[in-house]
């Protein structure tokens, strides 16, 4: 772990680490994703984002070959997903990386709701997370699906 890695790895607890990316019958799977990479599941003890708060399920972090870095936020769903509420949860994932990547790291941000919900529901959110002054669209994809890559 280098850099990036490193320097949000030094903020949060070893109890918050995970190895992949799954909640109650969702998924993210990460056959593509980089090596050097940090997964944080703040539904853990120790977590930086309390179990009263707002957040997303995971925030993944990985350090690309170009020195950049890539974070997404990431929210699972099993069952239907509500716009408003998922918006919140990226955004609370998205301002928790803000305060854990010093902001002379260059990152690509990409928030993600992995659900198994209707195609009707898969329209309705069409929502934006706020980044460094910058909105970034929520991308969607099936539970099961890989990450999708920067």
């Amino acid at each position: 772990m280098t850099g990036l890695l490193q320097t949000v790895r030094s903020q949060i607890p070893a109890s918050c680490i995970a190895g992949s990316i799954s909640k109650e019958g969702c998924r993210v799977s990460l056959p593509d994703a980089p090596d050097n990479r940090l997964i944080i599941d703040f539904d853990q003890p120790g977590s930086p984002l309390s179990q009263n708060q707002t957040r997303c399920d995971y925030l993944f972090l990985a350090e690309l070959s170009n020195q950049a870095g890539f974070v997404s936020p990431i929210e699972l769903k099993a069952g239907r997903a509500s716009p408003g509420d998922v918006k919140d949860q990226l955004q609370a994932g998205a301002d928790i990386a803000a305060r854990l990547i010093p902001t002379d790291c260059q990152v690509k941000l990409q928030p993600v709701l992995a659900s198994r919900s209707d195609k009707a529901g898969r329209k309705r959110i069409r929502a934006a997370v706020l980044f460094r002054s910058r909105e970034i669209p929520i991308r969607r994809i099936r539970c099961g699906a890989p990450l999708p890559q920067p």
